[in-house]
């Protein structure tokens, strides 16, 4: 989550982008991460490489933006509009090789509990695996996101937290199902420290309508989260910080 005056807002990804003006794009909409999905599968699917090079661009932008100054004295005003998280996706820790996550610079998210480098991860399942769940590399996961059973599909389902106390401390990301017009319902009745949207904002399957990404943001934006400043996750107000 973000403190702005004081107040918690939930943070938006958006995933599934495969070229580099979208992800720009999506970044300077106010994105605070930005997924690539490297299984095979999907419809969203991008290569390794090409996911580390738009990676590796917007990061340096991101930093030449913080770093920039402008006539006043400060920083340029831009630099607070473009600040997205780089987030590989993965659904098996098959889609890359270890080698490769080395040279990853962002965050990593997988939906396999097991395996896998001795990395943080953001770690994606649904709420029956997340209540179910025994064996996990709890100490790995800095992040739990909440799908839809049929991850990726754009499927509804009963938004709610998991019962689980492991679960329960971690930042929870909401996920599956989410679009412009219920997101902000969604985050009123669970209160998630980050939302997580692709075929919610799409004009056909695997394409982006930007249009739908800025009105999902700008509702995420608008939806006041009440999570209580003990919450655990309220110290990690920033993806880069997973």
């Amino acid at each position: 989550m973000e403190i702005r005056s004081g107040k918690l807002k939930t943070l938006v990804k958006i995933c599934g982008l495969r070229t580099l003006d979208d992800a720009i794009r999506a970044a300077e909409l106010g994105a605070d991460a930005i997924g690539f999905v490297v299984a095979q599968a999907s419809p969203r699917h991008v290569d390794f490489q090409t996911a580390l090079e738009i990676a590796n661009h917007i990061l340096s932008h991101i930093h030449a933006q913080k770093t920039m100054p402008n006539p006043t004295g400060g920083v340029s005003g831009k630099a607070f509009q473009i600040r997205a998280t780089p987030v590989l996706v993965m659904r098996s820790w098959s889609d890359v090789t270890n080698a490769q996550l080395q040279h990853w610079p962002g965050t990593i998210q997988v939906y396999e509990a097991i395996g896998g480098p001795n990395r943080k991860r953001i770690f994606g399942c649904s709420i029956e695996e997340a209540n179910t769940l025994q064996h996990c590399p709890h100490e790995l996961i800095s992040a739990l996101l909440i799908d839809a059973p049929n991850a990726g599909a754009g499927d509804d389902w009963n938004w709610c937290r998991p019962t689980q106390t492991w679960a329960n401390r971690l930042p929870l990301i909401l996920a599956g199902g989410l679009t412009p017009d219920q997101v902000a319902k969604a985050i009123s009745q669970t209160q998630p420290w980050a939302v997580d949207v692709s075929s919610g904002v799409e004009s056909s399957r695997g394409v982006k309508d930007f249009t739908k990404v800025r009105d999902f943001i700008e509702a995420a934006r608008g939806a006041q989260s009440k999570v209580a400043d003990s919450f655990p996750s309220a110290s990690v107000t920033t993806f880069d910080q997973l």
